[in-house]
């Protein structure tokens, strides 16, 4: 029986973060055998007061690199997995990843945690304390600090399952 694992990734403007690979790892490593299948998830957040800076930000095409990225990591790992971009309005992240989780009866969702806090151990606010108070499913916060590979975030998914 296939089943699926939604993968959330945040990127900021510039280069992916450590939360971005150890979330890809940790996601990797969660893969039970070739029946499982990842979907990678990136939400772009959109308002009209923001344009300007997704504007600049080349409306999010950073997030859609990473995601490819990510996908051709796991690939080549043999794990079945496909990439998606999705658009929230401002706030609505959350929901978006809520429901993208139910359209592909998700059994689990991974995000990372930056680190700059005890997010992983006491989640309270943003995306990930209302995914983690709203979700009917399983939520894994992959902390920032797992075992880091060299290399970008495909390099860092584990080769063995």
């Amino acid at each position: 029986m296939r089943t699926n694992i939604l993968l959330a990734v945040d990127v900021a403007p510039g280069s992916p973060g450590r939360h971005v690979a150890a979330a890809a790892s940790m996601t990797a490593e969660l893969v039970r055998d070739s029946a499982d299948s990842v979907i990678v998830l990136h939400v772009r957040e959109f308002s009209v007061p923001r344009l300007a800076r997704t504007m600049a930000g080349h409306g999010g095409s950073a997030g859609r690199a990473v995601v490819d990225e990510i996908v051709t990591g796991l690939r080549a790992r043999g794990i079945h997995a496909s990439g998606l971009v999705r658009e929230a309005d401002f706030g609505h992240v959350a929901e978006t990843i809520l429901a993208a989780a139910g359209e592909f009866d998700a059994r689990l969702i991974v995000l990372g945690s930056r680190g700059r806090t005890d997010l992983p151990r006491t989640p309270s606010g943003g995306v990930a304390g209302h995914l983690l108070r709203h979700a009917t499913l399983p939520v894994l916060i992959a902390p920032a600090g797992h075992p880091e590979r060299q290399g970008g975030p495909a390099a860092r998914v584990p080769a063995g399952r």
